[in-house]
């Protein structure tokens, strides 16, 4: 996933002179005679160019027009119009408007001298219509999404720009007439926030275990009756269970901007499919059945195997079909002359790099789900190359990851970062027609890298030592001597600006933790608890990955009981903040309201995870039970009503910024977007527009059409990793 992203699609419009405006432009002649072009990508086109006025103005003829079809070669691709003038100096004035129509996601950006060098210019969203409509954009609402941060300067304002959101293949136009800056007090357009209230009842839109706990959320309105009836109907429309919905709603409006109704109905336990009914307005179906998360355990591990680098895919369930890919991979970023064999691992989200730290926190996902459900992951096969080989497919795909990460050791122990072509990211090209594949690098060698393989090469050589001792004995090998390395090395960083993270302390407890159990030396168990004062235990995240090390110690038979009780009492401490956390919000999941950042769904699947190492070390029910209501969260019971995981629900995403649907537009099963994302920083334009507009917290995801949005909807190995423990805990009942 990227942290950053390119900035020359930004762009901006002001609306009708009037008396106290700024004209910029009315296309006709009048303004301040500013030059228009018209700009492109090296691949996508647009007409005109050069640029001229054409079109037909909003009152008057001609007026700015620009039409753009958005071709493969970037991962961002870009064009648009800017006019440029002598700099103004704007203080006084609060915003731009403009009016426009047209078709596709557009933004509205102000150069300033500060930006540019980079073209990261402030920069803001808007929707266009097919009939002319007035665009009122306060100063306020733009940012910068991506590049280095300059503070806004009102006084040395050059122009105004329109950028073309979207992604490979998109296609679109914009007519803009009458831009002018406005004072404040001359607004002209209804500033109130965007809210989307969905009235139906929010439902897991997969189902539910007969056992668990089982609930609806439904917005407070005008055809709510509190305290009124609902109904549970199964498949036939016969009214398999009712009862009331609460007197009292409960506030949401921080996170949501709703009051809800949480409706419980555990009492059916019958399995079936389902449907809820109040006041004769139905939900989406669901399943109530024991294996109701089997499907999704299956899929999103069958991810890992579609997302495979190095090697050809042609794969018929999906359609997905491709070549080897980056077979080169790759040179020495320090020495471009000195190469050596990094093929293989997976692609980490929605293009071709791969990362160190990505692809170990996925393993160890993998074989910790292993690890507590042996029995059932033992025979399982999910139509992949390896299956039937006698390895669980859960293994099978984990070896493929542990395998790469092998190539990414040193000589002298130290473990490489990536293998990425940094800054130059091919899009909407499948990965064996990357046309930057020349441009990949090896880069990076730090204690962040060496900590994540220390431990994960740990924990594969005690996973692996009763199936493929070779396999386990080489990952045994490879951990001490990366931890040898490390030991020399505590403090080496290597700063990647995709995933800014230069303090490497949890990781290294990661390691420690796992060379303790494996070595079984005293000494370190000891050296763990002393060095864990640093990095406390919590939720686990790519940024602090020790929670593995914790887990590691608390479930090793030679750790001595004292300890286990320690990190127990932490885990359990840790695990009830969460419920605290959950009770307060209306759809009952882990985050509080300012929580809502990149990557939020990863969060959440995280906090899943932690919650039901808690349950397999104590048994307390309450802890699968806040894990569950993660998941339904996480598919479809949300204020959005929409299920974050691709082809798992009536309303699942099906726009993900992601490699396969920008290349083929095929949708593969089990992917699971970013999720809501409320802040501007780095955004894309189509959330960006959203965030602008007032939209709560939770709400600020897109899941097109018309564009892709890689701050709300892209998804990494991380973060579907996840998805694969809890899910597959969870898949029988």
């Amino acid at each position: 996933m990227r942290r950053f992203f390119l900035g020359l699609l930004l762009f901006a419009f002001a609306g009708r002179a009037s008396e106290a405006a700024l004209l910029v432009d009315d296309c006709d002649g009048k303004g301040l005679g500013g030059h228009w072009v018209s700009y492109v990508d090296a691949h996508s086109s647009v007409s005109p160019f050069p640029f001229h006025f054409s079109g037909e103005g909003r009152q008057s003829s001609p007026c700015a027009h620009l039409e753009y079809e958005l071709k493969a070669g970037l991962q961002y691709p870009y064009a648009g119009m800017v006019d440029s003038f002598q700099a103004q100096d704007l203080s006084n004035y609060e915003g731009v408007r403009f009016w426009a129509k047209g078709l596709g996601i557009w933004s509205c950006m102000l150069p300033i001298p500060a930006t540019a060098a980079e073209f990261n210019h402030y920069s803001a969203p808007f929707n266009l219509t097919s009939d002319w409509k007035l665009y009122e954009i306060p100063f306020s609402k733009f940012s910068q999404a991506w590049g280095t941060k300059k503070p806004w300067d009102p006084k040395a304002v050059t122009g105004v720009q329109f950028s073309a959101g979207g992604g490979v293949g998109d296609k679109g136009w914009v007519s803009v007439d009458d831009i002018e800056f406005y004072k404040k007090g001359e607004e002209k357009t209804d500033s109130s926030p965007n809210n989307p209230i969905l009235p139906g009842s929010k439902v897991n839109q997969e189902g539910y275990l007969p056992s668990g706990d089982k609930y609806f959320v439904l917005t407070d309105g005008p055809k709510v009756r509190k305290g009124g009836s609902f109904q549970i109907l199964d498949s036939t429309g016969k009214v398999a269970y009712s009862g009331s919905i609460p007197a009292n709603a409960f506030d949401d409006s921080l996170s949501t901007g709703e009051k809800v109704f949480r409706v419980d109905f555990s009492g059916l336990t019958l399995p079936g499919r389902y449907t809820v009914s109040v006041n004769g307005l139905k939900s989406t179906a669901f399943s109530i059945a024991p294996d109701v998360y089997q499907s999704v355990f299956k899929d999103s591990l069958r991810c890992f195997y579609l997302i495979r680098c190095g090697t050809a895919i042609d794969d018929p369930r999906t359609g997905i079909k491709h070549g080897a890919c980056h077979m080169a991979d790759a040179a020495f970023k320090e020495n471009p002359d000195q190469k050596g064999d990094f093929t293989g691992g997976w692609h980490n989200a929605g293009d071709y790099g791969k990362w160190t730290h990505m692809e170990a926190i996925s393993c160890a996902w993998m074989m910790w789900l292993y690890e507590f459900k042996p029995e059932e992951m033992a025979g399982l096969t999910n139509d992949i190359p390896e299956s039937g080989n006698g390895m669980s497919d859960l293994l099978n795909e984990a070896k493929w990851g542990l395998t790469w990460l092998l190539k990414m050791q040193a000589p002298d122990g130290g473990v490489y970062h990536k293998v990425d072509s940094e800054d130059h990211f091919c899009f909407g090209k499948l990965p064996d027609q990357d046309n930057y594949d020349s441009l990949r690098r090896l880069q990076g060698k730090g204690a962040i890298d060496a900590g994540v393989f220390t431990g994960v090469m740990c924990q594969a050589a005690r996973v692996f030592a009763p199936l493929d001792p070779t396999f386990a004995a080489r990952c045994k090998r490879a951990a001490e001597k990366a931890w040898g390395w490390l030991q020399k090395n505590p403090n080496a960083r290597f700063h990647d600006p995709d995933y800014v993270d230069d303090d490497p302390s949890q990781e290294e407890l990661w390691a420690l933790g796992e060379m303790a159990r494996m070595s079984r030396d005293p000494k370190l168990e000891a050296r763990f608890e002393a060095e864990s004062l640093r990095a406390p235990l919590q939720p686990l995240s790519w940024m602090t990955p020790q929670f593995f090390g914790y887990m590691a110690l608390l479930f090793g038979p030679e750790t001595p009981d004292a300890e286990k009780q320690a990190i127990t009492q932490s885990l359990t401490q840790t695990c009830e903040v969460l419920i605290g956390t959950a009770d307060k919000s209306g759809y009952w999941v882990c985050e509080n309201p300012n929580d809502y950042y990149w990557e939020s769904n990863e969060s959440i699947l995280d906090k899943a995870g932690t919650l039901l190492f808690a349950y397999h070390a104590t048994k307390e029910r309450k802890y699968q039970t806040y894990a569950l209501r993660q998941l339904n969260y996480i598919l479809g019971l949300n204020s959005l009503e929409t299920s974050f995981v691709t082809g798992h629900g009536e309303r699942a995403e099906s726009h993900p910024h992601h490699w396969d649907y920008a290349s083929l537009h095929i949708v593969m099963p089990g992917w699971v977007g970013g999720g809501a994302n409320q802040y501007p920083s780095g955004a894309d334009p189509a959330l960006i527009q959203l965030i602008n507009g007032g939209t709560p917290p939770a709400k600020c995801f897109f899941d097109g059409p018309g564009a892709t949005s890689w701050a709300s909807n892209e998804g990494e190995t991380v973060e579907n990793a996840a998805l694969v423990f809890d899910a597959g805990f969870l898949a029988k009942e």
